[in-house]
């Protein structure tokens, strides 16, 4: 076994010494998150009775578990009633138990009642825990615990309300937010808190719809942008419910509620309900009839396109063979927080691996970056998507997705095929530069100012001489 610091209080060490396997015990508690919940017991809220967390988890508990040992911060999406708001009261209570000195644990919700509703919970668990294997308090509020850990070794949990206005002013080595969507405010709620955030968070969550910014934030983290790992589990991840119990809520309740509350799919759980532009049997089709990620062919033409973003968005880059029927996408590369010069760069590594055109779209940074390319000026366009223009754009995706005139593989191109399920109007909350990406390819490729490119390599006839 690993060796590891003991820290227990005075009045455990008569039962210690008497059973020195109970210092063993402690040991692979400390270790071992999953262990330790043999020991913590919680209130049942079905039966009312406490009940001993470890003894019969979930699927869904069990998946989450396994998560918290693999990554520090997680976003985990879920449908209602799958208890991992009792295994991250577990967590928290073993954060400050177990984990090291001086931790500090902060517990966010909606509203100060059931912020103190969390806490209460997780002292529940403390209060439980055989007496050899506790330590005292010191300080004990309704929104605030301190457990006493030696004269330098003091481990607080603190429960806060999350509104706009929420000030922490102490950074926590473990955060549980609880219910993110359903803040007033989410996104300015985590601009206040991100900042306090170090060691561990846990963010716990069902969805709330297309227009709720931790939609946006999921699709983000999907796609590497943030430093948490995405997690979901659907509907059925608990005895008892199986697909006719979805089937069954789904007549009960409105669909759009339905399909939220007790989602399948991350999808359902976040855009249910949403006038989604691209989804379907259509856009499925799409997606499984490409041919994936494929080299540069002799006698086929392509079009690379570019979508630069802006600061520390990221670059999209796509490049579509069209010289087959369906238009196929065969690369794909998103590339974060690179300096310009790293993109030009990349924008030429492309252009010679594949012949055709190299089409960047000119706003934002675009256009400057274009200019400053080492390419000839006649394998460059620039293109410009305005408010006239996009409307034109969105329109001709929508017709060539509806004729199969596109087509991707999803198993290799994921983040492309999410931001297509998930793209609707207004667009300026999502993450749609991939889609973005798309429309500037196909309304260059279907432009008749451009059709009199020819496929191919242009051959050189000398003359004379």
């Amino acid at each position: 076994m690993t060796e590891v610091d003991l820290v227990i209080g005075a009045h455990a060490v008569p039962a210690i010494q008497a059973d020195p396997k109970k210092a063993e015990v402690l040991a692979w508690c400390a270790l071992d998150f999953r262990y330790f919940l043999r020991w913590w017991v919680f209130l049942d809220q079905e039966s009312k009775q406490p009940r001993k967390l470890g003894d019969g988890l979930w699927e869904g508990q069990e998946a989450f578990v396994k998560t918290v040992k693999e990554h520090d911060f997680i976003f985990a999406l879920k449908a209602r009633k799958l208890g991992f708001t009792t295994i991250e009261q577990a967590y928290d209570g073993w954060v400050a138990r177990f984990r090291g000195k001086n931790e500090r644990v902060h517990l966010f919700s909606r509203r100060e009642d059931a912020a103190n509703e969390i806490l209460k919970n997780v002292k529940y668990g403390l209060d439980r825990l055989p007496d050899w294997m506790r330590l005292p308090y010191s300080v004990t509020r309704s929104n605030e615990l301190h457990l006493y850990g030696g004269d330098d070794d003091t481990r607080v949990i603190k429960a806060y309300p999350a509104d706009e206005d929420t000030a922490v002013e102490s950074t926590a080595t473990h955060g549980h937010v609880d219910e993110w969507a359903r803040m007033r405010n989410p996104r300015r709620v985590w601009q206040a808190i991100e900042p306090s955030m170090a060691g561990t968070c846990h963010m716990i969550l069902t969805g709330m719809g297309p227009a709720n910014f931790t939609s946006d934030y999921w699709l983000m983290t999907m796609q590497g942008d943030t430093k948490f790992f995405p997690f979901f589990v659907k509907a059925t991840a608990r005895p008892g419910r199986d697909d006719a119990f979805v089937e069954r809520k789904r007549k009960e309740l409105p669909e759009t509620e339905a399909r939220r509350e007790y989602p399948m799919t991350w999808k359902d759980s976040l855009f249910a309900g949403a006038d989604l532009l691209f989804a379907g049997s259509h856009l499925e089709h799409c997606g499984t009839t490409g041919v994936g990620k494929r080299p540069a062919e002799e006698d086929h033409e392509y079009v690379k396109v570019w979508d630069i973003g802006r600061h520390k968005d990221a670059a999209v880059c796509e490049v579509w063979d069209r010289s087959v029927h369906p238009i196929q996408l065969v690369h794909y590369r998103r590339l974060r927080q690179k300096t310009y010069p790293t993109i030009q760069q990349e924008i030429k590594d492309v252009h010679e691996l594949y012949h055709g055109m190299t089409v960047i779209e000119d706003n934002n940074a675009g256009e400057a970056v274009r200019e400053n390319l080492d390419l000839n000026e006649d394998e460059v366009h620039g293109h410009k998507t305005t408010s006239a223009s996009k409307p034109r754009m969105i329109r001709k995706m929508e017709v060539a997705i509806q004729n199969h005139d596109v087509a991707w593989k999803k198993t290799d191109y994921p983040q492309f095929h999410n931001e297509m399920e998930a793209y609707q109007l207004p667009d300026d909350r999502l993450v749609q530069d991939s889609v973005m990406t798309a429309m500037i390819a196909l309304d260059y490729m279907t432009d008749p100012r451009y059709q009199k490119r020819k496929k191919g390599k242009a051959r050189v006839i000398l003359v004379g001489g």
